[in-house]
């Protein structure tokens, strides 16, 4: 039996490695070994190494291109889930350069060659900055439209400031942080919960700084105040006198009514806020004066006003009076208190009429609009100081007026060494 065996060995060896040729054969071309990848996200790994030093960090690249060996009808068991690469902070050096790690679990160790696993790149560089702490004061912004006759009240915040931690470029972009309530339709008082909203200088939100920051808090819950308001007209009491030759012409403002919130009861009893104060002397002034105001000071007790009606801006508006020149021909202006006994000529052609106003209203002034009329009124024979009389509208003053002369003569005594038969006849006509 032994001979049987031993006879012909070579031949036989050979047999056995031919058939084991030929089925590596048969196996690699029914299901040969191929190459394949994906892509998978980079984990970090002791990142208080980091944090311990006071520093933030930040992956230049967080996913890598796995490349590993599998057999094709094994292909479809392997996914991007099974492989886990990695940096290890420990491993951070002054270039910031960190190898690249990968693993693969441990039920997918057999079907993957473990030693033709590679990443691409094999190196990530992490990019390192100061760690910044700070503390924020939550501003609160609404959105939506409040109902006719309602108004917000107090609004309280727990917490009312959060502490954000992030590099201090991140930090730097953050002007303030506030919170979001809608007050659409709120008619009463409400609670609700929300999330920071990060803002910069300019008030606009800044969407991607959550992600490069943290809060110490997921959510700020609110708690808000509806109240009745109403709108009162500002009433601005100001007092003194110009310098002479300005005039007052009234307070201009942006503002005309501000929404003041009360109790129903105290409510019904205003329809305007009176704003009483010694900044709004115009006390000798010549010229516009601009005035600062804090309306909280001048509410009715039990009411309350928003932050953004409080402090306003006026201007006491002064101009100066300027002065316009009417030429009148008293030929052609009425006369009042003439007689007809008499007639009436004047030594002068013209009178000048000068008026005294704003600038925009004598542009706007007509010679019709003085109604002049010359008083004769008892009047006799020989020459007189003329009375012009005008109506100065309010807003005017007269300044000067030319002086001129009227003479007058009597009718009957001019016609009598002329024409004395007419003059007799004429005279009965007026008698009659």
């Amino acid at each position: 039996m032994k001979e049987k065996l031993l006879n012909n060995l070579g031949l036989k060896v050979a047999s056995l490695a031919l058939a084991f040729a030929v089925w590596m054969a048969v196996v690699n071309i029914s299901n040969p070994v191929i190459n394949d990848s994906q892509q998978v996200n980079v984990e970090v790994r002791n990142e208080e190494v980091l944090k311990n030093s006071n520093l933030t960090y930040e992956l230049v690249k967080d996913t890598v291109t796995v490349s590993y060996q599998v057999r094709t009808r094994d292909r479809s068991l392997i996914r991007a889930q099974d492989f886990h690469a990695y940096v290890d902070l420990k491993d951070f050096n002054v270039t910031g350069a960190i190898p690249v790690t990968v693993e693969i679990n441990r039920d997918k160790e057999n079907l993957v060659k473990s030693d033709a696993i590679t990443a691409r790149p094999m190196v990530i560089r992490v990019d390192t900055e100061e760690l910044q702490s700070k503390v924020f004061d939550l501003a609160v912004h609404t959105t939506g439209e409040k109902p006719d006759g309602y108004d917000i009240g107090m609004v309280s915040l727990s917490p009312d400031s959060v502490t954000v931690e992030g590099p201090e470029s991140a930090i730097g972009q953050i002007n303030k942080i506030g919170v979001e309530i809608d007050i659409e339709n709120q008619t009463a008082d409400f609670s609700g919960s929300t999330v920071p909203v990060f803002y910069d200088a300019n008030g606009n939100k800044l969407p991607d700084i959550g992600s490069k920051v943290s809060v110490n808090t997921e959510g700020v819950d609110y708690n808000v105040s509806v109240l009745k308001a109403k709108n009162l007209t500002l009433n601005f009491e100001v007092f003194g006198q110009v310098e002479k030759g300005y005039r007052f012409t009234g307070v201009e403002s942006e503002v005309k009514s501000v929404p003041v919130v009360g109790t129903k009861s105290v409510l019904a009893t205003l329809s305007s806020l009176s704003v009483v104060s010694d900044k709004l002397s115009i006390e000798d002034a010549t010229e516009d004066k601009v005035v600062e105001l804090d309306l909280s000071q001048y509410l009715p007790p039990n009411t309350s006003i928003r932050d953004q009606y409080k402090n306003i801006t006026v201007t006491l508006k002064v101009e100066p009076l300027t002065s316009r020149t009417f030429t009148l021909d008293p030929e052609e202006l009425a006369q009042k208190g003439a007689s007809a006994d008499y007639e009436y000529a004047f030594d002068k052609d013209s009178v000048d009429v000068t008026i005294r106003g704003l600038t925009e209203d004598l542009d706007a002034l007509e010679v019709k609009d003085l109604k002049a009329v010359i008083d004769l009124t008892n009047q006799g024979p020989g020459t007189h100081p003329g009375v012009l009389k005008l109506e100065v509208s309010e807003g005017f003053e007269l300044a000067s007026v030319t002086p001129f002369n009227v003479t007058v003569t009597g009718r009957s005594q001019e016609r009598s060494s002329e024409e004395p038969s007419d003059e007799s006849s004429g005279t009965e006509e007026e008698t009659q």
